[in-house]
This record gives C-alpha cells, structure tokens and sequence, in this order.
C-alpha cells in the first residue's frame, strides 16, 4: 500500500489514528472522493486496539500509507512522526473522525499558490453529529493573527502548511502537552515565522461527541494552563486573576459574569488594547476589532441573567442610554414575572 512513484506527491494527507475505528472508514472514504488526485494519504497509527488500520488497509487504495507504532505516544508524538514522514510539498491535516468536502485540497492547494507569502491555509468548519454549528475564520492573516490570545487562528483540523515552512523552522508539536490545546499552540508558533490565510466556506466537517478529546471536561481548567502557556509564548505577561477574567473572552457562557467580575473584565480589556507588547506583537487595528468583538458579544447573555451586571457593562462600554437602560430593565422585569 506504499505509493512507489519516484515523484513525490502534491500534498500528503496525514491523519493520525488512535481508536477511531467507528468512523475512520468514512473518514478515509471522504478523502479518496477527493476531486484532487495528486496526494498521499498517510496515516499514522498511535497503537490501536479497535481495528481501525485494518479498516484502512481493507480499502486497498495505493494512495494510503500507514505508519503503525508498537505503543501509544500520543497525538502530538504521532503528529510529528507523520510530519517527518511526509513527501508532498503541502500537509493537509485530517482528523481521523472527520469529513471532507471533495473540493477541499484542490482549492487548498490553490490558494497556497497562489500565495506563497502564507505559511498555512484553511477554512470555516462545520460542526456535524451532538452540536452542529459553524466556525468562522478570518480570511486576511492580520486579523487572523489578532485571534491568537482567544482562540486558534487557523482552525487546526481544516489545515493544509506548506511543508518548507515547517521544517525550515523545526516546527512541531510539543509532545509533553497532553491537555487539549496542543494544535492552538502548534499553530501560533507557525504564525510566527509565517502568515496565515483562510478560505471563506466550510471545507472540513466536524464530527462531535463523546469520542472528542473535550467530552466532558471541566473547561475552566483546560482553558488556563492553554491560556498560560500562550501568553507566556507571546511574551505578554498576565497574573492568575487576569487568565480567570480572560476565558469569558473565549467562553462566553462558563459563567456568570458578577457586576464587580464585569468592571474587572472591562479593566483587562483596556489594559490589552494598550498593552506595548500586544501592540508590538498584533496589528493595533485588528486586535482592537477583536477583542471589542468579544467584549461585545458578552452583553447578551448578561442582560439576560442579571440587571446589575448588565448596568455595569452599559456604564463600562460608555453606552448608558436609555433604550439601552430600558432593554436590560425589560429583561429583569421579564425574569421575575
């Protein structure tokens, strides 16, 4: 099943497979009813118990290439294995629980030459399965980079690197971190030597649940130690009580917002948006647009819960009207009728 041609591949497909039996087949399916032909799928097998490979290899397309490990090492340890073992001049990444759209590595591909100042492209993503949903992305890499202290700005499951770039700058995933977060991190530490881009429609379909990395985790934890660990990458210095204000950034809804924990939010925000360093290191412009964006989304969900809060957040924002008064009182009267 190893692709013997001389000529190395376009892309390689690298998929890393750890008990992912019950979809991997539709997973793998998807990829070979690409309408781009000239690819590798490489899969790399973190030490299955479920006959997930077998499934793979039963499909007997010479396009596949299976890497299998005597024990599991983890996502990240695999991921770098298939990132050394890759022969295309572009990495698609792929979920072994996922879907494709039939168009994605064509228009990928394109994309990538049609620009090849950008080090890494992908797409919007589409939820599938328990939570259907979409994810949007930001098309120009300013913007793109601006996400970074919120969120992946490349989404990690939809992405295709240039190969070059990755390894002219050793680029790899840290195989000590074992939260979720590892592909956030990889990802900012590419943005850093390259730019990023995005295209503008779901190409990648993904699949919620339980088989999920994050089912059922507490995520106020999870999002801390990510949240350190990417300030710290930044260089931008941030205390315990900052990080705990910052996940409503990212997380709107893991809690409610008191009206004291509002105005100490409002205070975090400003004092990022004039931070020296979150200037040096992201567009003024872009990174203002998206933590104000962030900011912004937050008054919803507030006025809904608590009419305090709320006036704290018009007070904070500067937007004391009195429509604005008149919405979050209607809300209250609402929830105590």
């Amino acid at each position: 099943m190893v692709l013997t041609s001389g000529s190395p591949p376009k892309v390689t497909v690298l998929m890393t497979l750890y008990n992912k039996g019950a979809f991997v087949e539709e997973t793998v399916r998807s990829i070979l009813a690409s309408g781009f032909r000239d690819f590798e799928l490489l899969v790399v097998d973190d030490a299955s118990t479920d006959g997930g490979p077998e499934k793979v290899r039963a499909l007997g397309d010479d396009r596949i290439r299976i890497l299998s490990a005597t024990r599991n090492t983890g996502r990240a340890a695999a991921a770098n294995r298939g990132f050394d073992d890759a022969r295309g001049e572009y990495i698609a990444v792929v979920d072994a629980d996922d879907l494709v759209a039939p168009d994605r590595f064509a228009k990928q591909v394109e994309y990538l030459d049609q620009h090849p100042q950008v080090g890494v492209v992908g797409s919007r993503l589409k939820a599938f399965g328990t939570d259907a949903k979409e994810f949007i992305t930001h098309s120009d890499s300013a913007s793109a980079k601006a996400v970074g202290l919120f969120g992946m700005p490349v989404l990690y499951p939809t992405a295709m690197f240039r190969r070059s770039v990755l390894d002219a700058h050793g680029h790899r995933c840290d195989p000590d971190w074992l939260l979720p977060g590892m592909d956030m991190l990889f990802m900012l530490r590419v943005g850093l030597t390259t730019e990023y881009g995005n295209i503008q429609e779901p190409l990648t379909f993904y699949r919620t649940g339980e088989q999920n990395m994050r089912h059922g985790r507490d995520p106020i934890p999870d999002y801390l130690a990510l949240d350190r660990a990417v300030f710290a990458l930044f260089g931008i210095p941030a205390t315990d009580e900052q990080l705990a204000l910052h996940v409503h950034l990212q997380e709107p809804f893991v809690e409610r917002l008191t009206a004291d924990r509002v105005a100490r939010l409002w205070a975090w925000v400003q004092e990022l948006v004039n931070m020296e360093l979150t200037r040096a290191v992201f567009s003024q412009k872009a990174f203002e647009k998206e933590i104000m964006m962030r900011w912004d989304r937050l008054y919803q969900p507030i006025a809904e819960h608590d009419l305090l809060s709320a006036i704290t957040f018009l007070k904070c924002s500067g937007r004391m009207s009195f429509s604005n008064l008149w919405f979050v009182v209607k809300r209250a009267l609402r929830r105590i009728s």
